[in-house]
């Protein structure tokens, strides 16, 4: 009797051990699958920025909502999509940056910042003041180097 449970406590453990690792083994492909079309030559700024637009409505939605935690996930969100993610991206998609470029992105990484302690603050007037700021700067990025994309971004669902 004291050998069968054992024998099914040990059958049991190694089939939740080898299920486990089998779970793990497909979430780090996808991880790696994901990562690796994220930095495709072709494609990749443009699906990071795809990801920005989306961040960037539901911190639309959060500062119309006065939604303070959910801005503060957001911008978070966004100051490392864009101001890390995407402009890296840029960077190594484009051989000569101008000097445009980097004054934009750093416009971008102030109005960023001020709407973090303005939503920090929980100073709803503030925080649609410096939410306007960061749209236009997204929106000067957006004319002098995304010919393609709309001049006047919109991130209302």
């Amino acid at each position: 009797m004291k050998c069968s449970l054992i024998i099914i406590a040990l059958i049991l453990g190694s089939v939740i051990i080898s299920s486990c690792k089998k779970s793990e083994e497909v979430t780090s492909e996808e991880v790696k699958i994901a990562e690796t079309q994220l930095h495709t030559p072709t494609n990749g700024l443009a699906v990071a920025m795809k990801k920005a637009s989306i961040k960037m409505r539901r911190l639309a939605k959060a500062v119309e909502n006065n939604d303070w935690d959910g801005m503060d996930v957001w911008t978070h969100e966004l100051k490392e999509g864009i101001g890390f993610n995407c402009v890296e991206l840029y960077m190594i998609e484009n051989n000569d940056i101008p000097n445009e470029f980097t004054i934009l992105c750093n416009k971008f990484n102030s109005a960023i910042n001020k709407l973090m302690l303005s939503g920090k603050k929980h100073d709803a007037n503030n925080t649609s003041l410096e939410f306007n700021n960061l749209v236009k700067s997204c929106e000067s990025c957006h004319e002098s180097f995304n010919k393609d994309a709309e001049t006047k971004l919109d991130f209302t669902d």
